[in-house]
């Protein structure tokens, strides 16, 4: 497949996951009014970021030169403290496997590594502290 036709799709894909992010956007949103704190007022704000962003490189003739992680992409990280690499997908939470390393959207590692750049360092807040990580690798699950 050419460049420009693989463009082409992701931005097909890219303009699905709006509508998709919308969806869970509204659904947090009828949450927030209920259950009014700062973990909704932060993924409200992600969640619109990421709308916006996409928003953007769909507007695009070709593929942005930054890469960020973006729903349904292979995020292929190291961890710092032991050199061990593990691959990722932040995904729909319909779409959760675990066992395949696909995470959701709305877990707190998911949140995390939601639009970091490519060969980022981050401290990634777990269950079992801060595990400092990079991301060694981005690409679309089209591809």
């Amino acid at each position: 497949m050419s460049r420009s036709s693989q463009w082409a799709s992701d931005k097909r894909m890219l303009l699905q996951q709006i509508q998709e992010v919308e969806e869970i956007r509204s659904k947090q949103m009828e949450q927030f009014v209920l259950q009014n704190n700062i973990e909704h007022k932060r993924l409200e704000q992600l969640l619109e970021q990421y709308i916006k962003y996409v928003r953007s490189i769909v507007a695009l003739h070709e593929p942005p030169k930054q890469q960020l992680v973006l729903l349904n992409h292979r995020i292929e990280i190291q961890y710092m403290d032991d050199g061990f690499t593990d691959t990722l997908c932040i995904v729909l939470p319909d779409e959760v496997d675990l066992d395949s390393g696909k995470i959701s959207i709305l877990s707190p590692v998911g949140q995390q590594l939601l639009l970091a750049p490519l060969h980022s360092l981050l401290d990634l807040q777990t269950p079992a502290g801060l595990v400092p990580i990079k991301i060694m690798n981005i690409t679309s699950m089209a591809a």
